[in-house]
């Protein structure tokens, strides 16, 4: 765009010339010529708009100053002067405004590799397991929000996680980061799956308790989340289901993607836990669902800003029905399909983060090239 705006700027200060000089003495074209730089600055390259000044000034100084036998010479010296004085406005202003883009590109370059290192980019892998999936934030130009994921390779097998913190946007990433720091670190040393989710919640106690102390206390949040731990070791090579064990913290259910379109919810036990955050309200243990995996099926589970989209109509997404016309595509068509359709549904903007995973086994023979291994 700014070479096509650079192109028909000079143009246009062409033209100027041709019908100043066309025009009588006493019409001045040198107040429509000044608009140039201006754009220039706005619209072009740092390096075009000094380009656009030096030639707008050098035409207009070409044009009045060599008149020795005007009779207005003040005029004349006042044109000279003002194309001269707009000519180093614009200029100043595409600095201003060519430093201004550096320091967002430096900004959005930090902010982004910081994001990354709280989110890994999917599809990640481990042993036995891939999972691929999405993510959209609520927030214009950010890559995270209120969700969170991980996928670990752990002793005891492979541990998913899946989590919405309350609220959305950047101003969750806090809550958000403290859940999946306990997560990482208690993936590798807690066996079982309660013990991890029990330091989760530590965690986000922990970082509570000093949000409070900076006097913060709107930071507070609780996070809503599932955990999954899948023990490749328990698997026959034959096998026609995979064992999966999971805590429900007061989550969206998952779903099983069969491969005959049909699905079905993982229900949790009768009484689903409290979000992380709140589990001090209630004396007993979050419940740990153990559940048989058809092996062709692929486990589904998503945040609540995919079911709760509202469309113009202010209808919830249909999220069963969606999966169930697209259950024989591969995981990450379906996953374009559902995104694509997602942001239709809202109307091209979601009013929430959305997440989603999807877990499938992985192929016993082969790891193509582009899957990511999952440290462990």
């Amino acid at each position: 765009m700014a070479n096509s705006v650079f192109i028909v700027l000079l143009v246009y200060i062409g033209l100027i010339v041709v019908v100043d000089q066309v025009a009588p003495r006493d019409v001045r074209m040198d107040m429509y010529a000044a608009v140039a730089p201006i754009v220039a600055a706005a619209l072009c390259t740092y390096r075009q708009a000094i380009l656009i000044a030096a030639v707008d000034f050098l035409a207009m100084a070409t044009l009045h100053g060599a008149e020795p036998d005007d009779p207005q010479a003040l005029n004349t010296i006042a044109t000279v002067f003002g194309n001269l004085l707009l000519a180093g406005a614009a200029i100043t202003l595409a600095r201003l405004l060519y430093e201004r883009d550096k320091l967002l590109t430096r900004l959005r370059v930090t902010g982004e590799a910081a994001q990354r290192a709280l989110l890994r980019q999917l599809p990640l892998r481990s042993r036995g397991v891939v999972v691929d999936g999405l993510y959209v934030s609520s927030q214009r130009d950010a890559l995270v929000g209120g969700d969170i994921y991980e996928v670990l390779e752990t002793p005891y097998g492979t541990r998913v996680l899946i989590g919405d913190v309350q609220g959305k946007g950047l101003r969750t990433l806090g809550a958000g980061a403290a859940v999946l720091t306990a997560f990482r670190e208690a993936a590798f040393y807690r066996p079982s799956l309660e013990s991890a989710v029990d330091a989760m919640e530590s965690g986000l106690w922990r970082y509570a308790r000093s949000a409070a102390d900076e006097s913060e206390g709107a930071d507070e949040r609780f996070v809503t989340a599932l955990v999954f731990g899948v023990e490749e070791d328990t698997w026959m090579p034959d096998g026609t289901s995979v064992p999966i064990v999971f805590v429900d913290c007061g989550h969206v259910a998952p779903l099983l993607i069969h491969g005959d379109g049909r699905i079905t919810e993982l229900a949790p036990p009768d009484e689903a836990g409290l979000p992380l955050g709140l589990g001090q309200l209630v004396e007993r243990p979050r419940a740990v669902q153990r559940v048989a995996v058809p092996a062709e099926a692929r486990v589904f589970a998503c945040t609540d800003g995919v079911t709760e989209a509202r469309g113009a109509d202010g209808a919830f997404y249909p999220l069963a029905d969606r999966l169930s016309g697209w259950a024989e595509l591969p995981t990450s068509e379906l996953l374009a399909r559902l995104r694509a359709d997602l942001e239709a549904h809202a109307g091209g903007r979601l009013q929430d983060d959305a997440a989603a995973l999807v877990m499938e086994r992985a192929a016993a023979d082969s790891a193509p090239d582009g899957d990511r291994r999952v440290s462990g």
